[in-house]
C-alpha cells in the first residue's frame, strides 16, 4: 500500500499582500527531516473547480515556484524518490500568496518480515520447489527474491535454512562446510537488520554447532537467553547450550 502523509492545511508562511495582482503564485521549499534541501522533487498543484493543474520541480536548494495560479483552493502534492509523498491544501488569492515550507519524511521501505503480494507469490513458488525436494532450484528462487529486497527477513530466514538443509545432505566435507558458511553468512546478514530475531539467532547457533564453531554457537545461544529469558526460543537455546557444555 502506498504511503501518503496528509495534512489538513500545509504549514505555510504568508507572503506580503499584493492586491493589484489578478493571478497568484505558490512558492516554497522542500526539505528532508534533517533540514537538507531535496533537489529534483515534484510539486503539483491541482484545482478541480477550475480544471487546472500546475507542476514544478525543486532546484538544488529545494525551491519551487508556480506562477499564474488562479484564485481558489489548491491541493498540493509533493513527491520525491525514497520519500513519503506529502499532500495538503493552500488557499490562493491576490492578497494571499502562499510560501510553503514542506518537509518530506523518508520512506522506510517494507517492514522487515513483511511480504508484498507479488513477492508473496514468488515465495510460495519457491517453497513449492523446496517441498518437492528441488533444493538447488529452491535456493535459486529464494536468491532471486532476496536480490529484489534483502530486507525481507522471512525470505532471508528461509534461504539460510535451505543452505543448512542442503549441507546436511552433502557427503563431501568441504562442500558441506561451504554450505554451512553460506548459511552462517545469511543468518548474520539477517540479524544486522533484525537484531531481535530470536529464531534466526537460535538457528545461527545450531548452524555454528554443525560447522564445529562451538564458541560462536554458545555466544548465539547465550544472546537469546539474555535478551528473552522466559521465551520458547530461550528454552531451546538453553537446551543447545547444555549440549555444548557436556
Amino acid at each position: 500500500m502506498r504511503r501518503i502523509l496528509t495534512l489538513a492545511t500545509l504549514a505555510l508562511a504568508l507572503a506580503a499582500a499584493a492586491s493589484a495582482q489578478t493571478a497568484g503564485r505558490i512558492t516554497g521549499t522542500l526539505k528532508d527531516p534533517d533540514g537538507k534541501p531535496i533537489k529534483g522533487a515534484t510539486v503539483r498543484a491541482t484545482n478541480d473547480a477550475v480544471n487546472a493543474r500546475i507542476t514544478s520541480t525543486t532546484d538544488d536548494k529545494g525551491r519551487f515556484a508556480m506562477i499564474g495560479v488562479r484564485t481558489g483552493r489548491w491541493v498540493i502534492v509533493a513527491e520525491a524518490p525514497n520519500f513519503i509523498p506529502l499532500q495538503g491544501s493552500a488557499d490562493v488569492s491576490s492578497s494571499n500568496l502562499p510560501v510553503l515550507a514542506l518537509t518530506l519524511q523518508r520512506d522506510p521501505g517494507p517492514i522487515p518480515g513483511a511480504l508484498v503480494k507479488t513477492i508473496g507469490e514468488d515465495v510460495a513458488a519457491a517453497e513449492a520447489l523446496h517441498k518437492a525436494g528441488k533444493l538447488d532450484e529452491a535456493i535459486s528462487a529464494f536468491q532471486s527474491i532476496q536480490s529484489k529486497n534483502g530486507r525481507l527477513t522471512t525470505v532471508n530466514l528461509m534461504l539460510a535454512g535451505l543452505y543448512r538443509e542442503k549441507a546436511a545432505q552433502e557427503k563431501d566435507a568441504a562442500a558441506r562446510q561451504a554450505l554451512l558458511a553460506r548459511a552462517i553468512a545469511a543468518y548474520t546478514d539477517l540479524l544486522k537488520s533484525d537484531d531481535a530475531n530470536a529464531r534466526a539467532r537460535v538457528e545461527l547457533g545450531v548452524t555454528q554447532m554443525a560447522a564445529g564453531n562451538m564458541d560462536a554457537a554458545a555466544r548465539s545461544f547465550q544472546d537469546v537467553i539474555t535478551a528473552n529469558p522466559r521465551t520458547t526460543a530461550a528454552a531451546e537455546a538453553a537446551a543447545h547450550l547444555q549440549d555444548i557444555r557436556k
